[in-house]
């Protein structure tokens, strides 16, 4: 323990915060991990000195700015996601379910995805479900997936959306297919994650040495939760379950590699500076966002590619963009004369 910083580890069901300080040899050697079982106590501890970092779930911080600004702590940086992913717990993949197969998943974003997938899928709510025998609105997390696998077994339902550590945590055994956030084919079916999935945010002291926090904070970490935590501060609440969002460091090797495989030429150019030169030297920051009408017949995606030294610029840009399109989409469209057929807006986010 000596000479090891320690770190309070406050996990969630849909992240396990303590995964990402273990690897195939175990703990890292200059790390000491302490499970904490709350929020608020292990600011408490943090603040007094018992800990030097408190590791949490990022989607944790909203809300909570002002408690940690009181204890005298502040959000250093963040680990980068490792499954930030869903996955469909069925024996079938998406393409071969039955038709108007029963899907259950809590997330609304997943629900109009899984309808963009397949519009003839009958995606619902975990509270839609039903149980004559007892209120299943108070189930546990286990409790609710024990329920889940019971009624696939039985055949009531065709599948059930959880978190990879949602699954792991449960000791299911069902086959299981990842959500992926690109599709094989273009054109196919994708799955962009949820704000904050997997994401770790690391608090430290005020004060608190600088050298230190980058050992235990990751770069392309800190990249996701700086812009995350804008892009969901800019958002209403009515829409920030409707919202799937990926933020990720990309190599430019890795992009060239991609466009020339779809010959893609926008893509070239986002790896080439303003003289037309590609210096595969600095990384590229990708930043993919969307929301999804009721049905998932309609989708507003905006996406970005920049040079990690301009990233802080071009998210203030995409946040205008953003609220541009949404205003634009989300507005009754006016006839152009008294006889037009009414015309809704092309995304209803409110619902």
């Amino acid at each position: 323990m000596e000479g090891r910083l320690v770190v309070g580890i406050l996990n969630s069901p849909e992240c396990m915060v303590d995964s990402h300080f273990e690897s195939s040899e175990g703990t890292d050697e200059s790390l000491s991990t302490l499970r904490i079982e709350d929020f608020k106590d292990g600011l408490k501890i943090l603040s007094k000195g018992e800990i030097d970092f408190l590791a949490v779930p990022a989607a944790i911080l909203k809300g909570n700015e002002s408690e940690i600004a009181s204890n005298n702590c502040s959000v250093v940086g963040a680990r980068t996601p490792r499954r930030p992913n869903m996955v469909l717990v069925s024996p079938d993949k998406i393409p071969y379910q039955p038709k108007s197969a029963i899907i259950v998943s809590d997330s609304e974003l997943i629900r109009r995805q899984l309808r963009r997938a397949r519009p003839d899928l009958n995606a619902i709510a975990f509270e839609e479900v039903s149980n004559e025998s007892e209120d299943i609105s108070e189930y546990s997390n286990i409790e609710k997936f024990k329920h889940l696998s019971e009624l696939l077994e039985e055949g009531a339902i065709d599948g059930f959306v959880a978190s990879r550590n949602q699954y792991d945590d449960s000791k299911l055994s069902e086959r299981r297919h990842t959500l992926m956030p690109f599709p094989k084919e273009r054109g196919g079916a994708y799955f962009l994650p949820r704000p904050f999935s997997d994401l770790v945010a690391i608090i430290a002291r005020e004060g608190f040495p600088n050298s230190l926090e980058s050992m235990i904070t990751e770069p392309e970490g800190n990249t996701i939760l700086w812009i995350q935590s804008r892009l969901m501060a800019s958002l209403g609440d009515e829409i920030s379950e409707k919202i799937g969002i990926q933020v990720r460091h990309r190599q430019v090797g890795s992009l060239l590699r991609q466009a020339e495989l779809d010959k893609d030429l926008a893509l070239r150019e986002a790896c080439s500076d303003s003289e037309g030169e590609i210096s595969e030297d600095e990384v590229r920051v990708e930043v993919k966002m969307e929301t999804l009408s009721e049905d998932g017949r309609r989708t507003l995606s905006l996406e970005r590619m920049v040079a990690f030294s301009d990233y802080k610029h071009a998210i203030i840009s995409l946040m205008k963009d953003w609220d541009s399109l949404i205003k634009e989409a989300t507005r009754e469209v006016p006839k152009d004369h008294p006889s037009d057929i009414h015309a809704p807006p092309f995304i209803n986010h409110g619902r």
